[in-house]
């Protein structure tokens, strides 16, 4: 297995502003990630927060170059994004 490969969480969240999704979803697709679930919301007015779930393609973007493409991102809009794989994502948010 390609040592990218996987099931990862992406998370955004910052003030709200036209283009965040359209952005990931580009950073994604471009790194031949398959984006497999979204979830979205505003709060009070203003405060984007965005959990996504993508698998990550064998002869794709490997995780860092994805996790840097993101961050490169992140600044451009302002906004905090960050990768995880998908089982340190769980073991951190366990209850």
């Amino acid at each position: 297995m390609h040592p990218g490969a996987g099931r990862v969480v992406v998370t955004v969240q910052g003030i709200d502003r036209v283009g965040i999704v359209a952005e990931v979803a580009r950073v994604l697709a471009e790194g031949k990630a398959n984006l497999t679930d979204i979830s979205q919301s505003v709060l009070r007015d203003d405060l984007f927060v965005m959990v996504a779930v993508a698998d990550l393609a064998e002869n794709g973007a490997g995780f860092d170059e994805l996790s840097a493409a993101l961050a490169a991102s992140a600044a451009t809009l302002g906004v905090d994004i960050r990768l995880q794989r998908e089982e340190i994502f769980r073991a951190m948010h366990r209850v």
